[in-house]
């Protein structure tokens, strides 16, 4: 994945601004969304200068005009893992053709309604990371392994559940 001359030097930038930091609140970050409900399950949110659209499926209400919720939480994590092994990539000079991360999780809809004392939590997520790259394997398993430990999602949801990470590259499984 070709990246712009000056990528380095901000992700660099970005970690010496971190480490000068002398107040915890300058180091803090902070993200916001504001959500209206527009129709029965259709709402927007106001993210930074970005308009998102959510809904539900009709079976369940809604219109089917946008991903529901959780599709958007799975998305995250697989935003945020991308963001940082870009970052990461970038760093340790890992050069890669394309990157993709799948992310499963599976949840016990009666949570919802506490049926039968069922948790709507996620109980799992995996998360599927494939790289095709002509540099070393070695490189690829410190960059993903570097990804999962400073991508806030995945710092987020090992806390909440049982995840597990995959790595695939060139199409090979490889142990983490």
């Amino acid at each position: 994945m070709e990246q712009t001359m000056n990528f380095r030097g901000i992700v660099e930038d970005i970690i010496r601004k971190m480490g000068e930091a002398k107040e915890p609140g300058q180091t803090l970050g902070t993200t916001r969304a504001d959500v209206k409900l527009i129709g029965q399950q259709y709402q927007e949110a106001k993210v930074g200068k970005f308009t998102l659209a959510c809904d539900e499926p009709l079976p369940v209400g809604g219109t089917d005009k946008a991903p529901t919720p959780l599709e958007f939480f799975t998305a995250a994590i697989g935003f945020c893992e991308n963001v940082m092994f870009t970052r990461h990539a970038t760093l340790l000079n890992l050069q890669f053709d394309s990157l993709e991360t799948l992310v499963r999780g599976h949840w016990d809809r009666r949570g919802q309604y506490g049926i039968g004392g069922a948790e709507p939590s996620f109980k799992d997520m995996t998360i599927e990371t494939k790289v095709t790259t002509k540099d070393s394997v070695e490189k690829v398993v410190e960059v993903t392994r570097r990804t999962h430990k400073g991508c806030p999602m995945h710092a987020t949801i090992v806390k909440a559940m049982k995840v597990t990470d995959t790595l695939f590259v060139n199409g090979t499984e490889i142990p983490l």
